[in-house]
């Protein structure tokens, strides 16, 4: 049997940021040819992020916000739930997810940051700073939710169900420590399209570079009426033109790990924990998205092959979800505007040598939005099919939740 071994240094985040920084700081200085503009009295304010504070000279603005999101269900299931594992069926009504945010720009708009915090589950989320040096070329560096898959790009606050669908824990690629360099080509045309290009840690939120050779990562999107349709789920805003967006992304390296979620890197059922570079993941996705007048759509189809460099197994995984949404005051008038229904359909084959090996789920949710994504509350119906040959296991799952950020 063959081992894999190697000797390499890994990177901090924290010190990744911070040479990052320093560099763009003495960038944006060097390539500033404005002068900058004398303060005229710094204030603060409660603005659509939060508390923020501006110092009157339009270059350096910070702001800060929290959000709480409280859920009861009648089974015990998280975020992370690994695929497969049993439910249990006691309910429960807890904080969800509580987060500290903070983020702006320093020393011209053009130099952001941003930092997120989860207090319930005591983790670091995102740490990144970007530089924008025009529509076509921006550079990030630092850990966050890369940006492969709508849904999983959808914050957990803009979501148009309770949770994410079943195919997530299976093909996300989540937070990882990164660099990435993304813009947006043809501006307004028909051939407007954005696109991400860079390198991943594949060792997970919080993981060791050391980990992993790494993963590349690539995404074009096609904004196909020359709009780009943001990520976040509901036509909130009821857009009078339509806004969809055709994308595809690929991600292909090794690492210790299959699979990843927003507790680091882990491993899909019947996979043990590797060692460095142990596994090679490959994985594209095929992505759809629409909004107009209260409608939206997104679907996602995935493919993902995942080769033991050790042990000589490989195993392909195939997925992919569908979901709409409306607010039918935009048909009937008497309707209250505020009330969204939506409907998704989810399956995942998570090994394709097993015959009958799937995983199926049906949702109904209804959303009132008194400020938006920023407070609402959903409900949600789902039933859930796991298939394990010669087993069938179902289950019914209600969910409501109060999601609000101050």
């Amino acid at each position: 049997m063959k081992r894999i071994t190697r000797v390499r240094s890994g990177i901090s985040l924290a010190n990744t940021c911070v040479v990052f920084t320093c560099f763009l700081i003495c960038f944006s200085g060097a390539v500033a040819n404005e002068p900058t503009e004398k303060p005229n009295g710094g204030k603060f304010s409660y603005g659509k992020q939060g508390l923020q504070f501006d110092d009157g000279t339009g270059n350096n603005f910070v702001w800060f916000g929290a959000r709480v999101q409280t859920r009861w269900a009648n089974t015990r299931v998280t975020q992370d739930e690994i695929p497969g594992a049993p439910v249990s069926e006691s309910s429960e009504f807890r904080l969800n997810r509580g987060r500290l945010k903070l983020g702006g720009h320093l020393l011209r708009p053009a130099f952001t940051f941003y930092s997120e915090y989860d207090f319930v589950d005591s983790r670091l989320l995102d740490l990144r700073a970007t530089y924008k040096f025009s529509d076509r070329l921006s550079i990030r560096i630092g850990q966050w939710k890369s940006e492969f898959n709508r849904e999983r790009i959808d914050s957990s606050g803009k979501q148009q169900f309770v949770e994410r669908s079943v195919v997530t824990p299976w093909f996300t690629i989540d937070r990882q420590q990164a660099v990435m360099a993304s813009g947006r080509l043809g501006k307004g045309s028909r051939g407007d399209t954005s696109y991400w290009f860079g390198w991943l840690s594949g060792a997970g939120r919080g993981g060791d570079t050391a980990d992993a050779d790494g993963l590349w990562m690539a995404r074009a999107q096609w904004n196909f009426q020359g709009r780009v349709l943001g990520f976040s789920q509901s036509a909130i805003s009821r857009p009078d033109k339509p806004t969809g967006s055709v994308a595809l992304a690929a991600v292909t390296g090794k690492s210790a790990y299959t699979a990843f979620s927003s507790k680091g890197g882990g491993q899909l059922p019947g996979f043990v924990d590797g060692e460095p570079d142990q596994y090679r993941l490959e994985q594209v996705v095929l992505e759809t998205a629409y909004q107009h007048r209260g409608f939206s759509w997104q679907q996602e189809l995935h493919w993902k092959s995942v080769d033991d460099r050790l042990n000589g197994e490989k195993r392909r995984l195939f997925g992919g979800y569908a979901q709409a949404g409306m607010f039918f005051s935009e048909i009937i008038e008497s309707l209250p505007e505020p009330l969204e229904f939506a409907l998704r359909y989810a399956r995942v084959d998570p090994d394709n040598n097993v015959s009958g090996d799937t995983e199926k789920e049906y949702t109904l949710a209804s959303n009132w939005f008194f400020n938006g994504h920023r407070n609402k509350l959903t409900l949600d119906l789902s039933h859930v099919i796991r298939r394990q040959a010669p087993e069938t296991d179902t289950s019914n799952r209600v969910r409501f939740q109060w999601d609000w950020s101050f």
